[in-house]
């Protein structure tokens, strides 16, 4: 028998590893441009980025220079973030064609760079790369979408609709709540925003779960630009913010309410901050916007809002962020003619900070945080 673990296999596999490495350093990381750079909030940026050739993992300093990269591989990387359960969190996804599932696996990195856990949905259902939130008891919330059958009249045949699927399990991976949107709602009330001649009804977009101060859940549904709150435990709505089903009564608010947003939290003041992509308004306007609302009322009052400066509109994907000092940190999405661009202002709507990414690169969620890896940084470690 054939001793593998001779000194010349040992030797054999650590240049070969070497040498997988050595190709990772020689790739950089894309060279963006530093716009403005005027006493930003002092946390570190951390930012998937999606190139013609490449994915990368980054880090970016507050004076923005590169403090850690990787070149990441089979798809790792979106959604890269600081969770709940103070631990790194991102989405593998298989293929760059976007799919109503993305049908891949989340990761958990600790400070160590060391990945201590992977999390799936359960009843066959496939994980969507677009949220994972952590739970106060160490649990996690995922997403995931189902095709179901459903006979409209309005049409000669069956008709498929995409569903979204919310999945809560505990610290233990065990499955404590499923929300099927289906269940709940009712497609008919959608029929005059459908595309009928589509191969699928594309009923539900989920891109942002939040767990809101009362335990329950609102989710952002970006098809049919609405935010809905359902209960927690019995899975009924409870209210549905914007969109043709809308609860609420805007108040000076001129737009009356989100298009094809992203990215709907919860702020710290109480009000809900919402990433408006409004590239299907008469003229597109994209903005963020804060909305102070009341659920006994049933009122949503505009507070704050901000567009560029420069009128970008986005085309998809876009987040925004409110920091501890007041300021706002926004990633414009896909802008047409344009790599991805990162803009952090104060409440006032000033500029303290952009930088743009080559043409090609794109990226779906921009976070800052102060977390610190316990481990010593290198560039394309």
């Amino acid at each position: 028998m054939k001793n593998y673990s001779s000194p010349f296999i040992k030797v054999i596999a650590i240049l070969s590893l070497s040498f997988f490495l050595s190709l990772d350093f020689a790739i950089d990381y894309p060279d963006f441009e530093i716009i403005i750079n005027n006493n930003p909030y002092p946390e570190d940026i951390f930012i998937h980025s999606t190139g013609e050739d490449n994915q990368f993992m980054a880090l970016l300093d507050s004076e923005l220079e590169v403090k850690w990269y990787i070149v990441s591989t089979g798809g790792k990387g979106w959604d890269f973030k600081v969770n709940n359960n103070n631990k790194v969190t991102y989405f593998r996804k298989p293929s760059n064609d976007w799919t109503p599932s993305g049908g891949g696996l989340f990761y958990v990195m600790d400070q160590s760079m060391h990945e201590v856990d992977t999390l799936q949905c359960a009843n066959n259902f496939k994980a969507d790369y677009h949220d994972i939130q952590y739970t106060d008891g160490g649990g996690y919330i995922l997403q995931a979408y189902a095709k179901e059958q459903i006979d409209i009249p309005q049409t000669e045949a069956i008709d498929t609709a995409n569903v979204l699927v919310l999945q809560e399990f505990d610290q233990e991976h065990n499955l404590i709540m499923e929300w099927k949107n289906f269940e709940h709602m009712d497609i008919d009330d959608y029929i005059d925003q459908f595309n009928l001649m589509g191969p699928y009804l594309h009923w539900m977009h989920g891109n942002s779960i939040e767990i809101d101060n009362d335990e329950n859940i609102f989710i952002s549904n970006r098809t049919m630009s609405e935010i809905i709150k359902f209960d927690r435990q019995t899975g009924a709505l409870i209210w549905r913010l914007g969109g043709p089903m809308n609860d609420f009564t805007f108040i000076d608010d001129p737009l009356n309410g989100p298009n094809r947003q992203h990215d709907a939290r919860r702020l710290d003041n109480g009000n809900i901050m919402i990433f408006d992509n409004g590239d299907q308004r008469d003229p597109p306007l994209t903005r963020v916007v804060e909305y102070e609302i009341s659920e006994t009322q049933m009122t949503a009052t505009l507070v704050w809002q901000h567009s560029h400066p420069n009128g970008y509109v986005s085309l998809n994907q876009g987040c925004a962020q409110r920091l501890e000092n007041g300021n706002t940190l926004i990633s414009w999405g896909g802008v047409s003619g344009h790599g991805q661009i990162i803009t952090e202002i104060d409440y006032s709507g000033s500029s303290v900070l952009e930088i743009e990414y080559p043409v090609g690169n794109t990226s779906y969620k921009v976070r800052k945080d102060d977390w610190e890896f316990d481990v010593n940084l290198l560039p394309a470690d």
